[in-house]
């Protein structure tokens, strides 16, 4: 195991790897069959997918992402179904591309997830990865952070968001700051059609200045999506490019600069919650005390429908397991 970890970024670059998985998980896989058709993608499931490979993209987008979508919003019976504050946010998302919601998680649920974290930790069950700095699925392992993600009243908004069905399929548990530089999900985590994929954030304490919070750009995710094909990289037939995702971030850095767009950091209240649009810009600041944690709960949605989910930054097939 700690093998894995300390080459844990060698080996997922390596295309034969991400092949020999996808051969293990043929049977979840091949219903993608008829979608690579549909979008011109002439590949096999088992092979590794990008942007550029679909050949006959389709032209859907979310509902919320179209010019009249304020609109929709108003005339959506759903929509009244929600308190007037998350309506306000809702209005909002159209030139956001996020909306916040205070106190959304109770403290006490927010402290079992952080005791049942550490215990597992504690007791072997659970490790960082190889960033030190999260946990991946800690879900599959906590009745608390499962009651997050899969709360009726959050699950409702998600899918009123998306316009279909959400499923939860990641969640990361960070016990301190990412210091991740501007990104989009949609490189990490993508859809055919794009945008069909949301995440959701919660402050498991209160977040300090100094401790590396969340920073991100309102109204970015309006750009046009940063795929493979869209930026110099190093990629070749055996293996994923070793500076490929520092080439994308330069490539992130120069678009903030060309559009000057405005950040914001996030200094989230226990149970704050944020959910963000697929392609929204956003980041963890720089831990200035290295001893502060920023505990706090990310969780990611793909859609249900006719959407392929892949992963554009390693051309994998997303592996939906449960």
């Amino acid at each position: 195991m700690k093998i894995l970890k300390k080459y844990w970024g060698t080996f997922r670059r390596q295309r034969l790897l991400h092949f020999l998985n996808n051969m293990v998980w043929y049977s979840k896989l091949r219903k993608n069959k008829e979608l690579y058709t549909r979008y011109g993608i002439r590949k096999s499931v088992v092979f590794g997918v990008s942007h550029k490979d679909i050949g006959s993209p389709s032209g859907d987008k979310p509902w919320l992402d179209t010019m009249d979508a304020r609109e929709k919003i108003r005339s959506n019976a759903t929509f009244r179904e929600f308190s007037p504050a998350v309506q306000h946010e809702l209005l909002a998302w159209p030139d956001q591309g996020y909306l916040i919601l205070p106190g959304f998680v109770k403290p006490d649920l927010c402290e079992m997830i952080n005791q049942e974290l550490e215990k597992a930790i504690h007791d072997g069950k659970v490790d960082h990865d190889y960033t030190n700095s999260r946990v991946m699925n800690f879900y599959e392992h906590s009745v608390s952070v499962r009651e997050v993600i899969y709360s009726p009243s959050l699950n409702k908004l998600l899918d009123f968001i998306l316009g279909k069905k959400t499923l939860a399929f990641q969640s990361i548990n960070f016990t301190k700051g990412s210091q991740q530089n501007t990104h989009s999900d949609s490189i990490h985590m993508t859809t055919e059609p794009l945008g069909y994929l949301l995440a959701i954030w919660v402050a498991l304490e209160d977040i300090a200045a100094d401790s590396g919070p969340l920073h991100y750009y309102p109204g970015s995710h309006k750009l046009p999506y940063v795929m493979s094909e869209h930026f110099e990289n190093d990629n070749n037939f055996f293996s994923i490019g070793e500076n490929y995702y520092e080439l994308y971030e330069k490539k992130i850095a120069e678009t903030l600069l060309e559009n000057k767009l405005e950040k914001k950091i996030f200094l989230a209240r226990k149970g704050d919650l944020l959910i963000w649009h697929a392609n929204l810009l956003h980041g963890g600041e720089k831990r200035i005390n290295p001893l502060s944690t920023r505990k706090s709960l990310v969780a990611h949605y793909f859609c249900e429908g006719d959407i392929i989910n892949y992963h554009e930054i390693t051309q994998r097939p997303a592996i939906i397991k449960s």
